[in-house]
């Protein structure tokens, strides 16, 4: 096709692709991609740019400069990155013409032991499109285009004559020949901005991996990035320190330093280890995929588990090099780094060389000192890199980062397959015992046909009504239900009694049918079974004198029962499994979550004051459990019972919070993820198109501030690939904002929960809190660590000192003389263990609810006279005030929030420390929900959110600032 063939075609698709287009004046850029698909030949943004320009202003094109671009890259998969150009004046043609003359240096690089890499061009360019002259039956008619994984050797000559704009990338990894030649049929939806593919995207997967080099990009703190030409010698000298430390660090991981190679990145530096030392392994599991594949992705994890951990030591050691230099181990199966030579984004410089012998970290080669004898070095570093000297430092890597399996064998090979073999039996395993569990079932539904004496859970409501028919109905009344027992007439048939839940003159009025096993109430013709009688005795209904007549709710049904049980009455909790009916006549596709719960707190899971307030999918709550390894102990506990709950079991790896960034747009994958390390620090990892491409450890609660947002945006977009910096920088801006709303969130404090402190949870079985008269005592046991020498549960003992201490010091020498072991937690993590702790704990020995009611009573009444603000400004933590909030709940009822640290302070000062007051005020509806913490005047602390209609405050009567100096008002803040 010639120039104005193709000049003439251009304009033609922009015609065509503006009577498709709904704005009344459109834009290039908004014109422009259509144009391209609609194209034969394919040709660069760029180069169509003028033609489009000129027929959008009404002008003849005849002028306007093309050219044919054969299978061009236009970012279908990834929009480009702009790369800034405050150190960047080369233009378009001097670039090309240096990667021309660099290739012959860095050909070798493309090719180890014939297992080709990949070449990406601007991080965005990443396959080969073609016309698909050939389509399958399968792609006719509908994938008129194919695609493959671009080749490094061979593609290389096209790439820089057509495609590249600034920087070109190579793989720390090298595949299989075939993974590389594979042509996916593709067509482009205009709508989602992307390639759609007959299959998969042709990106090369993990058991395409024929050799991988452990890898880690030592990056410059961002502030020193763009000073990189006039850093002092003393930053100078703690970077060339710093990488002589990481080199060592390889160095164990390799056998020696004759394994390990540098590039000055000119942001930083790179680091590799030998990649040959993995071909044995691929070798040894040619014939096994699933093998190879699982082995491969382990090496990248631990690598980098590896070196993450040596970074530790070498800040350590090396004075400054935190502050000089921050690390990225984020080595992935396609990870993608600056090739020898290559041009930098941000500098007219270029990426050499570094002797692991005799490093030397200083100025950048400019672009312009580009020598033969430079080339000469990078050749010869890139054929080191692609030669086969170090196959035999596989058995290195195996015994660093498969220890116990390698000193177990007699091989690494032998090491390798025990350790696939044991992750396979693993599965089998997992197989075997649900097959057991369902055989289990079917024996124990053949067992419930028969005695159900001593069955905890069921799957058949009958059974409930059959153990609830056994229960004494006499003996519930006559315990629970009646102010006096058998004040009447002298029956062995019958008992009459004094009811508790209404007056009766004569005091035997009603009376128990012991033969039919139920009470009436004549008075208002009423009666029934044990629950009923449970349900009056309890108050869950009534009092009045027509409560006995009243017909129990299903929720006070439940409640009933529930008493029941806790009363001592053997009444099995109904639990449907999958497959069983349903009230309604259904069928349960699975257990219930509500049934799951009452089967986990029957069968000793998990305490019944353990389940947590969760936000469903459709903006509602309900109750879920502690985390996941107490809903999988659930799943285990009742297949282990034999029934059937058909639930997929819960992922217990990382929950925390995760932001899609680009959620609106299908091509564009970016997620932004908060991984909590401890109670004080956050890890900010970002994904593009499932690789982690940045990390940085921050303190928690930087996303409150934007200054912060905003300098994380921005060194953040210098580090992720393949979306305009622009786009990316206020998509993350946005992301951070939201973290700041979402931070007073129930979900959110959960899912930024330290995995450490969740052990902590997971492992506590209970807590017992014995009230004293000078000083209350808990009594927490928990399960050891599945590290611990210790085998058996073990119960430690606080006192109030202890529980409530800041420092967690106790506990830890508690935790090591029970179980063995040290326990790392910190002072935030510790708090908010003890508040778990405290939310699940139960009172022994409490006294008369006397007491309870006057301590009920007496914190109501302070409440309706301390202060309460209409705004935060005169909201103090450490005072006795409240803070009004309207519509806190989802059906708009306000709340006084009240400081929980003034709360403890005032439970102990008043002897009140015995009294679960969280329970207490819920269950009298006085509370609109537990304690939760609360962002107020930049501080984030616990609140007792006290529902304000059962107080005297109302909105209007919230005080502000300005009323301090009412004279209505009490010196001390009390209100009359």
């Amino acid at each position: 096709m010639t120039r104005d063939d193709l000049r003439e075609e251009i304009a033609e698709a922009t015609e065509a692709a503006l009577e498709l287009h709904s704005d009344d004046d459109p834009s290039v850029a908004g014109v422009l991609p259509k144009v391209i698909e609609r194209v034969d030949a394919d040709v660069e943004l760029e180069e169509a740019t003028p033609v489009v320009e000129a027929v959008l202003a009404g002008e003849e094109p005849a002028g306007a400069d093309v050219r044919t671009n054969g299978h061009a890259e236009t970012g279908g998969d990834s929009e480009a990155v702009s790369a800034s150009q405050d150190d960047v004046t080369l233009d378009r043609g001097t670039i090309r013409e240096h990667y021309r003359q660099v290739a012959d240096a860095v050909r070798p690089l493309g090719e180890l032991a014939g297992k080709p890499t990949m070449l990406i061009n601007d991080k965005v360019g990443w396959y080969v499109t073609r016309e698909n002259t050939d389509p399958s039956e399968e792609e006719l008619g509908r994938y008129e285009k194919k695609r493959r994984a671009r080749d490094f050797t061979n593609d290389y000559d096209r790439v820089v004559e057509q495609d590249v704009e600034r920087t070109l990338y190579a793989l720390t990894s090298y595949k299989r020949p075939e993974a590389l030649d594979h042509w996916e049929g593709a067509t482009y939806d205009d709508e989602a901005g992307a390639y759609e593919y007959l299959n998969e995207k042709p990106s090369p997967d993990s058991e395409d991996i024929a050799a991988v080099a452990a890898w880690g990009d030592i990056d410059l703190a961002d502030e020193l990035k763009a000073q990189r030409f006039d850093l002092d010698d003393d930053t100078y000298a703690t970077a060339e320190a710093a990488l002589e430390a990481y080199v060592d660090a390889f160095a164990e991981l390799y056998g020696g330093r004759d394994a390990v190679y540098a590039l000055d990145s000119v942001g930083g530096a790179y680091i590799f280890g030998a990649p040959e030392a993995t071909l044995p392994i691929a070798r040894h599991f040619a014939a096994d995929d699933d093998a190879r594949a699982r082995i491969m992705e382990a090496f990248i994890e631990r690598s980098n588990e590896f070196l993450q951990e040596a970074e530790q030591r070498v800040n350590e050691s090396v004075d400054g090099a935190d502050e000089v230099v921050h690390p990225d181990w984020a080595n992935n199966i396609n990870r993608q780094y600056k090739m020898p030579l290559a041009l930098h984004g941000d500098h007219d410089a270029v990426v050499t060389p570094i002797d692991v012998d005799d490093i030397t970290y200083r100025e950048p080669t400019p672009a312009t000192a580009v020598t033969e004898d430079l080339r000469a070095s990078a050749k010869a570093w890139c054929e080191s890199l692609t030669s086969t000297d170090y196959e035999d430092r596989v058995d290195d890597l195996v015994a660093a980062l498969w220890p116990e399996e390698h000193a177990e064998e007699d091989s690494w090979e032998a090491a390798l397959e025990a350790w696939v073999e044991a992750k396979r039996e693993a599965e089998r395993e997992e197989r075997r015992q649900r097959e057991a569990a369902r055989k289990r079932r079917e024996e124990r539904l053949d067992e419930l046909g028969g005695d159900l004496e001593g069955a905890s859970i069921t799957p058949f409501m009958k059974d409930v009504y059959d153990a609830l028919d056994r229960v004494d109905t006499g003996e519930v009344i006559r315990r629970y239900a009646s102010d006096a027992w058998d004040t009447g007439i002298d029956s062995s048939s019958k008992t009459e009694f004094d009811p508790s839940w209404r007056t009766s003159s004569s005091g035997s009025s009603c009376y128990v049918d012991h033969q039919k096993n139920t009470f009436g109430d004549p008075a208002c013709g009423g009666g029934g079974y044990a629950a009923k009688a449970m349900a009056l005795g309890r108050r869950i209904i009534g009092p009045g004198e027509s409560a006995a007549a009243q017909q129990l709710s299903g929720e006070e049904w439940g409640k009933a029962v529930d008493e029941l049980r806790d009363a001592g009455y053997d009444v099995p909790v109904w639990t449907p499994e999958a497959g069983s009916t349903a009230r309604d006549g259904s069928t349960y596709d699975q257990m219930p979550l509500w049934a799951l719960r009452k089967a986990a707190v029957a069968l000793g899971v998990v305490p019944e004051e353990a389940f947590i307030e969760r936000e469903g999918d459709d903006g509602g709550t309900y109750l879920g459990f502690p985390g996941p390894k107490t809903y999988n102990n659930a799943l285990d506990a009742v297949e282990e019972y034999g029934l059937e709950h058909g639930r997929e079991r819960a992922d217990t790896g990382p929950s925390y919070p995760t932001y899609d960034l680009f959620e609106d747009r299908d091509s564009v994958d970016v997620g932004l993820h908060l991984v909590p390390l401890n109670g004080k620090e956050a890890r900010l990892e970002v994904y593009h198109n499932d690789q982690r491409e940045y990390t940085e450890t921050l303190d928690r609660g930087f996303w409150r501030s934007g200054t912060k947002r905003g300098r994380v945006a921005g060194r953040v977009i210098d580090e992720v690939s393949g979306i305009d910096q622009e786009l990316l920088r206020g998509a993350l801006k946005d992301a951070l904002a939201q973290v700041a709303l979402d931070e007073d969130e129930d979900w959110f404090e959960e899912a930024m929960r330290s995995q450490r402190e969740e052990e902590l949870r997971e492992r506590t079985e209970r807590v017992v809190c014995y009230p004293g008269a000078e000083d209350a005592e808990w009594l927490v046991t928990m399960r050891p660590a599945p590290t611990s020498p210790e085998t058996e549960s073990r119960t430690l003992t606080l006192d109030s000192g202890q529980l409530h201490n800041a420092d967690p010091g106790h506990f830890q020498q508690l935790h090591i003389g029970m179980f063995y072991e040290k326990v790392q937690i910190d002072s935030a993590e510790w708090a908010n263990l003890t508040d778990y702790w405290l939310s699940i704990q139960e009172i022994k020995e409490r006294e008369a609810d006397t007491r309870l009611e006057a301590a009920i009573e007496e914190f109501t009444s302070t409440v309706n006279k301390m202060r309460v603000w209409a705004d935060p400004e005169g909201f103090d933590w450490d005072s006795r005030n409240g803070l009004y909030v309207e519509d806190f709940t989802e059906d708009n009822r306000d709340a006084i929030l009240v400081p929980g640290a003034w709360m403890e302070s005032w439970k102990y000062d008043n002897d009140y420390g015995e009294i679960n007051f969280s329970k207490e005020l819920r269950q009298r509806e006085l509370a609109l929900r537990g304690s939760v913490r609360r962002t107020i005047n930049s501080a984030r602390r616990m609140v007792w959110p006290i529902d304000a209609e059962k107080t005297d405050w109302t909105a209007d009567d919230a005080l502000t600032a300005v009323d301090e100096d009412d004279e209505d008002a009490k010196p001390e803040g009390l209100r009359e």
